[in-house]
């Protein structure tokens, strides 16, 4: 029966996407004369990966630590990456900012199409001149006064468990002189696993804002002792959680 009502979603998906994208390509004609950053579009793709979330019985999300959103100002996110789903969960935070992705999420029909509309970052693995201009649209969007968004370990946790952090969200925040609001998420491995689109019953999610690594905080730190903390930071509230609920 769940595999059942697991397909009957993932069509309820696609038609959401086909008839979500037009209105996302009105909205980007419409207000980028008057909204530079994209900020309605960003909030109105926010709305659209809610909707998957508020439509689909098996998940409930807990969020917690709101109060450490910036107030618009730019930032660097960087959160542990455990499943598909975790962008559903981070858009239902509803703040603005700039999604850091491989390449591969913007080819996918409708959704990938609206990231490009987005201007979200597109980054290929393994190739460094790719990284190279992720970090320089990075940047730009920082200097522009909008958020990015980046999962730090590079790709999906097999067991849970974090893996090594990558550098580049770390210079970029250094190089850009902002803070770095770490997020914890937790049960989206277990509502969807890795290389599965199977939901696995009722799933009880928890997103968490963690309190920033402010620039004062960071600037003096080299780069892979600000990565060492931010990967601390986030471990120990991650395991934290899990012992909470077990």
């Amino acid at each position: 029966m769940s595999y059942l009502l697991s397909c009957l979603y993932l069509i309820w998906v696609v038609l959401i996407s086909i008839i979500l994208f037009p209105i996302a390509v009105i909205i980007r004609l419409i207000t980028t004369p008057f909204d530079r950053r994209l900020i309605v579009l960003n909030f109105f793709s926010h709305f659209w990966g809610s909707l998957y979330f508020w439509t689909n019985p098996f998940w409930s999300l807990e969020i917690t630590g709101k109060q450490h959103l910036p107030k618009d100002k730019p930032v660097v996110f960087i959160s542990n990456h455990l499943s598909t789903i975790d962008v559903l969960v981070a858009s239902r935070l509803f703040t603005h900012f700039k999604w850091v992705s491989k390449i591969e999420n913007f080819k996918i029909p409708f959704i990938g199409w609206t990231m490009y509309l987005n201007k979200y970052v597109a980054i290929k693995r393994g190739g460094l001149s790719s990284i190279k201009a992720m970090m320089k649209q990075s940047l730009k969007h920082l200097e522009n006064g909008s958020p990015v968004f980046i999962f730090p370990e590079g790709s999906r946790a097999q067991d849970g468990h974090l893996k090594p952090f990558k550098t580049g969200a770390f210079k970029i925040a250094q190089d850009a002189n902002v803070d770095i609001v770490p997020i914890v998420l937790t049960g989206t491995d277990k509502a969807v696993p890795k290389n599965s689109l199977h939901f696995k019953g009722h799933q009880h999610l928890k997103v968490e804002v963690l309190p920033p690594i402010t620039l004062e905080q960071h600037q003096n730190l080299s780069l892979k002792e600000l990565t060492a903390l931010a990967q601390t930071k986030i471990s120990a509230a991650q395991d934290s959680t899990e012992n909470s609920i077990a």
